[in-house]
């Protein structure tokens, strides 16, 4: 855009309307100006140019007669850009006391030589090569690109026959007929072109040709890199697909511009993908489709947070918005959030929580946090279990939460209003293994000053939960599986039998079955307690729970210890990518130790990787997890993946991933589909 201040010359002359044409010959001769403009005070009355005053002249016999002027002026304003007008022959501007002018005459050759300069500009810059020649083939003009890609300069060339230059796969002569030739393949100097030849018309007839044409090379590699940035999309896609994140864009203004990944529909509730898109998330907020607005906040403070975002359904995400910036403006926000609601409360039920040794009325403190479809379909399970009495197994490893799904179970049971009582077999030394469990009368033993109640007897009508119950001695299992049968105990020190209702949840980590076998535990008694076994799986097995346990403990923690501490995204993704050999009790411990010995609010990616990865005083092998056996081949492959997802985590690019792993791009590219079409 070309505007009035870029053509405006300066105002050199002025006169004043009592000035003779001898005082204005004079004031011509003098200054060498071409035209002056004529004023009453501040107003301009119009122009006097050497044509206006040498026809005064001619007409006139007194020099001495008062100057005549010419009024077809035009006003323009000095910042717009240039229009043009018919009824004017000079345009004059007036601003900040500078008065500047052009005549109609000059402002077109100056607008088409500003034009045709920035015209051959664009075609020197430009990424293609461009020839012009006439009706004889001689070479009439070439850009600088054209220069570049041929290897020759345009003074060598031009004149030349370009035909007898450059191997031409067709027959050019059909484009002074009037033909377009389209993907013409050319070489020159063993390098080969690819473009169009076209004719180039004058008054309807045409006067050349013109090739216009780029390096095969430089096509087939800009080809290759759209096919790579094209792939690049789609594996990007897939990864937030199969993290079950969703990509949200939204311009400086609000505006909502793309969504890509996985779609949150609970959390949009009755909004659909294309409704979104396009919305403004101000507004969006004022509905109460969600709160609170992330977009504001990071465009307020201008710097990457994360934060949980809650919708008017009660539907809980965890987003992280990252701005991009236009030099110091903010042009987008890119919001990445990840689905933490827990499956219960998508149900509309509430959530059980944990609570040792339960009182009627008391609330627990433990909620049973997972987003997994494996511990949805367990929780289903346990909900049909919880009708019935029967005694139930948990089968986990150390640190799964067997109590939190012990619980679970009685909060959904008939015996929901009274206590649910815990003992930890392996916790009691053996001598007061009996007293504990059935209670003692008065003067049982030395110190038995009064008669108490055992456990079977104070979870009456309720729960008893055994907890790691193959720590029992065999003469301890004697007498739970006679309580178990019978429904009755006798109190250490008494005869009088107690009749008791009790329903019986035990767990173990160990491979009891085995110990059947080796006869460490009564078989009778497993296939008492054996009723309806519940196998729990470890966390390493349902990683998509990592993610809302960690923000669940993290709320904990900042509520305990009145701190404001946060997750960043890649913390995140860095503990959900972790073996997790202590299960959800080594998370917990984790979560606990960043958030009490960081100093940032916000825990970042290398705070994780200093607890989980650099211990100074563990040596590497302990880093690695085993807890079953299984075909060596398939341990490899899955420690290589894990190192590669690790790396590209911590690093960021394939290539120093590559570079720390000490193998090839190539490598980590495989290990990359192989991660995808698992995560599918």
């Amino acid at each position: 855009m070309i505007l009035w201040k870029d053509v405006l010359k300066p105002v050199s002359l002025k006169l004043t309307i009592d000035q003779t044409i001898a005082e204005v010959l004079d004031l011509f001769t003098e200054n060498n100006s071409d035209i002056a403009f004529v004023f009453d005070g501040d107003q301009v009355l119009g122009y006097v140019n050497k044509d206006v005053l040498l026809n005064q002249i001619r007409h006139s016999k007194d020099l001495e007669t008062p100057i005549e002027y010419k009024d077809d002026i035009l006003i323009i304003p000095y910042q717009a850009p240039i229009e043009y007008y018919f009824n004017c022959s000079v345009y004059l501007a007036v601003t900040d006391g500078f008065i500047g002018y052009i005549t109609q005459t000059d402002v077109l050759h100056k607008v088409n030589g500003m034009k045709f300069e920035q015209i051959n500009k664009s075609i020197d810059s430009a990424e293609i090569g461009i020839v012009t020649m006439d009706t004889d083939y001689k070479v009439t003009f070439m850009n600088v690109t054209a220069e570049e890609i041929l290897g020759i300069s345009r003074a060598f060339l031009v004149d030349r026959h370009y035909r007898q230059l450059i191997r031409i796969d067709q027959d050019i002569s059909r484009v002074l007929e009037g033909a377009q030739l389209m993907n013409v393949t050319t070489s020159f100097n063993f390098k080969n072109m690819t473009g169009h030849l076209s004719p180039i018309y004058e008054n309807g007839k045409v006067i050349g040709i013109v090739h216009i044409f780029h390096l095969q090379k430089r096509f087939e590699e800009t080809a290759k890199e759209l096919e790579f940035v094209r792939e690049l999309n789609e594996d990007l896609k897939a990864i937030y697909s199969a993290s079950n994140e969703q990509i949200l864009v939204v311009n400086g203004k609000g505006d909502i511009q793309r969504i890509s990944g996985t779609f949150l529909e609970a959390f949009w509730g009755e909004l659909d993908k294309d409704t979104i898109i396009g919305s403004n998330v101000y507004k969006l907020e004022e509905k109460g489709v969600f709160r609170p607005n992330i977009f504001d906040q990071c465009l307020t403070e201008k710097r990457k947070l994360s934060l949980v975002q809650e919708s008017k359904d009660g539907n809980k995400v965890w987003s992280t918005a990252t701005p991009v910036f236009d030099g110091e403006k903010i042009k987008k926000i890119v919001v990445i959030s990840r689905d933490i609601s827990s499956k219960d409360k998508l149900d509309g039920k509430r959530t059980p929580e944990h609570r040792d040794d339960l009182k009627n009325g008391d609330e627990p403190k433990q909620k049973l946090i997972y987003k997994s479809k494996v511990i949805s379909d367990l929780v289903n399970e346990m909900k049909q279990i919880a009708e019935v009495d029967s005694t139930v197994l948990l089968y986990g490893e150390s640190g799964v939460g067997k109590e939190v799904f012990a619980q679970y179970i009685h909060s959904h049971s008939k015996r929901k209003d009274h206590p649910i009582v815990s003992m930890n077999c392996g916790a009691i030394p053996e001598n007061l293994l009996e007293s504990e469990m059935f209670g003692y009368e008065k003067g049982a033993f030395t110190g038995a000053v009064s008669t108490k109640k055992g456990l079977f007897e104070l979870a009456d009508k309720g729960t008893l939960f055994l907890d790691e119950i193959t720590e029992l001695p065999l003469n301890m299992q004697v007498k739970l599986l006679r309580a178990l049968q019978e429904l009755e105990i006798v109190r250490v020190g008494g005869v009088k039998t107690i009749k008791i209702d009790v329903r019986v949840i035990a767990t173990t980590n160990r491979d009891i079955k085995k110990m059947v076998q080796e006869k460490k535990f009564r078989e009778d008694l497993y296939y008492r307690i054996n009723v309806i076994p519940i196998q729990i799986p470890p966390l390493r097995k349902r990683k998509e729970d990592i993610v809302s346990l960690s923000l669940h403990f993290m709320n904990e923690i900042n509520t305990t210890y009145k701190k404001e501490k946060s997750l960043s995204r890649e913390a995140l993704l860095l503990l959900e990518s972790y073996s997790w050999p202590g299960n959800v009790r080594e998370l917990q411990n984790v979560i606990e130790r960043l958030a009490v010995t960081t100093t940032n609010p916000v825990i970042e990616q290398e705070n994780v990787l200093k607890i989980l990865y650099d211990k100074a005083t563990a040596d590497r092998d302990s880093q690695i997890f085993v807890s079953e056996v299984f075909p060596l081949k398939d341990a490899v492959k899955d420690l290589e993946e894990q190192l590669v997802s690790l790396a590209l985590q911590k690093y960021g690019t394939a290539a120093e991933a590559a570079k720390a792993l000490q193998v090839s791009p190539a490598t980590i590219s495989r290990r990359m589909n192989s991660l995808l079409k698992k995560g599918e």
